[in-house]
């Protein structure tokens, strides 16, 4: 996927600034004020960790874990959530494209805005002077949609493998028993 969006997104030369068309987010919410049940979902370096009662934003956004060994990676969500103090959350500022952005981020090279020797961290300040390419409205509605569509398909296969993989281990202990 990484390499498609690199591909589709990096086929121009760059002309924006991460700055210019993203806003950072941080959060001081801390795991430990996460619950198993709640409204919302709260999410960590590692994906879903659990839910709260309150959210810190409603709608399209980046996460991107900002400090630790996991440090760059992205996710994208559409709903009510939280983040706890290891990520960071992007919004679009107005007349910009969340989900291009999303897969242009996907294929963008973080390593030079880590700094830190023991824990990793990335600054918004650092990395969102950096530029990258930014089609035309049509284009980006194209290959956005695209790539969105590719991942949808990925997921559904992905939970299918897992799905015959369970049925596959229940046949298995049946015909031995």
């Amino acid at each position: 996927m990484k390499g498609l969006a690199a591909q589709l997104t990096q086929s121009g030369t760059p002309n924006i600034r991460l700055c210019d068309c993203l806003e950072c987010h941080s959060s001081t919410l801390q795991e430990n004020c996460v619950s198993v049940t709640g409204s919302y979902p709260v999410y960590g370096a590692t994906g879903l960790i659990g839910y709260t009662n309150n959210y810190a934003y409603n709608g399209e956004s980046i996460l991107i874990v900002k400090d630790g060994s996991g440090v760059g990676s992205l996710s994208y969500v559409n709903d009510h959530f939280s983040v706890i103090g290891t990520l960071n959350y992007l919004t679009a500022k107005e007349n910009y494209s969340i989900l291009y952005l999303y897969y242009a981020l996907m294929a963008f090279n973080f390593t030079p805005y880590i700094t830190g020797m023991a824990i990793p961290h990335i600054y918004f300040k650092d990395y969102g002077k950096a530029k990258l390419f930014y089609p035309s409205i049509e284009k980006r509605i194209r290959i956005a949609s695209l790539l969105h569509n590719i991942e949808q398909k990925l997921v559904v296969e992905q939970n299918l493998v897992i799905s015959l993989s369970a049925q596959k281990s229940y046949l298995l202990r049946m015909l031995f028993i």
